[in-house]
């Protein structure tokens, strides 16, 4: 073999070794680009991923704040129903701690908390029908008592105009049956009984009257009071006092008589103990708690 031929196949067998490396590595670049390739493809899907845990988490987040939302709407005057809806608050907050504390949040973690979020909302159903029932039950309850009030006002209206009504004929009855007096005359007297025109000599006033009849009256014994009232509004009186409307008052003289319904003619003396001022005097006449007469006179000199 010729020198020309040695080198002809050793450049043939480079030739051949470099085809050979050149095919290996284009095969190995194939296969490192499809690696590359699917690295990069995964990284992406990885990433896609990672975000729609995010917005599955971030839509859970809000979904739990809208329920607690709802919850916090809830109003009832019942104490123990406030006190179960308070629990679930507490409830519903808690998952919002868990879910923002949450690293590796998963498929199975959204579904627990999808299933949390239903049972709950099941029963803040429940809580809008018991506190819509309460309500309902609430109004009816003020319309009944309301009503209650307007019946109690009526009768106690109608019974205080029984009351007034009864009030009213006690008084005409009461009225109708205090005895009147008349022909009421006064006279003075001096130290001898007879009559004196002078104040200076009047040791005793004398007052006349009748007490007039009158059926609607009880008969039987009864004290008649007189008074006399001196022209500076003074009671001439030596201390004695009776009872009318409630307090006592003073009185000049006394006289127990018997009512029998009939005409009586009563005369009641008053002993002058002092001078007689000028002026005009009041005589008025007292008995059954009633006053039932007033006459005037005048002392002149």
């Amino acid at each position: 073999m010729t020198n020309v031929d040695v080198r002809q196949e050793k450049k043939d067998v480079t030739t051949k070794v470099l085809i050979g490396l050149i095919s290996v590595l284009s095969i190995a670049v194939i296969i490192l680009s499809y690696m590359v390739y699917d690295l990069s493809r995964r990284n992406k899907t990885i990433i896609v991923k990672k975000e729609e845990v995010t917005v599955e988490k971030e839509k859970l987040r809000e979904q739990l704040n809208d329920l607690l939302d709802e919850y916090n709407s809830l109003q009832s005057n019942n104490d123990s129903l406030n006190s179960e809806i308070q629990k679930d608050k507490e409830r519903i907050r808690l998952l919002i701690e868990e879910l923002d504390k949450a690293k590796n949040f998963s498929y199975q973690m959204q579904k627990k908390y999808e299933q949390e979020m239903a049972s709950l909302r099941k029963i803040m159903r429940h809580y809008v029908y018991q506190i819509d029932s309460l309500n309902q039950l609430n109004q009816q309850l003020i319309s009944e008592n309301v009503q209650i009030k307007r019946e109690h006002n009526r009768i106690k209206n109608e019974f205080d105009e029984v009351v007034t009504k009864n009030d009213e004929l006690e008084l005409v009855i009461e009225g109708a049956s205090v005895v009147k007096t008349s022909h009421i005359t006064i006279k003075f007297l001096n130290r001898r009984g007879k009559e004196t025109e002078r104040s200076s000599r009047v040791e005793k006033i004398q007052t006349s009257f009748t007490l007039v009849a009158n059926d609607l009256a009880k008969a039987g014994p009864r004290r008649v009071y007189l008074r006399i009232i001196s022209p500076d509004g003074y009671v001439l009186s030596s201390g004695q006092t009776f009872t009318y409307r409630e307090r006592e008052i003073s009185y000049s003289a006394a006289r127990d008589i018997i009512y029998e319904k009939q005409n009586l003619d009563v005369v009641i003396f008053y002993d002058v103990t002092g001078e007689l001022i000028k002026g005009k005097y009041t005589v008025e006449i007292y008995m059954d708690g009633h006053k039932i007469g007033e006459s005037f006179f005048t002392i002149e000199k």
